[in-house]
């Protein structure tokens, strides 16, 4: 799997409760800018969907930071999730589940 081509990760148990998939800040080059709309495939279905951001004080109230994501239901903890760019658009990306 090429690092340039692909982002996958294993689905937390927040992850799967809240509906989201993590974005590793370390990641976000691969995806278009955060708040840009892009097309996400599974299957037959397809949805418009945006890297998202809030903020965290998990690491204390003196290291506030960002946390980053993709709205993306029906994931269950454990999941191994890939999200392929489309070779053709810039906007275009496929997700693949394994449980």
């Amino acid at each position: 799997m090429s690092l340039k081509t692909a982002y996958s990760r294993k689905i937390s148990s927040e992850e799967a409760r809240e509906g989201y998939v993590l974005v590793l800040k370390n990641k976000l080059n691969f995806f278009p800018p955060i708040g840009k709309a892009f097309s996400l495939k599974k299957d037959d279905l397809i949805r418009q969907v945006n890297v998202e951001s809030y903020p965290c004080a998990c690491r204390g109230a003196e290291l506030p930071h960002e946390h980053y994501f993709i709205s993306w239901g029906g994931l269950k903890a454990g999941d191994s999730v890939e999200i392929r760019k489309d070779p053709e658009s810039d906007l275009k990306y496929h997700l693949r589940v394994r449980h």
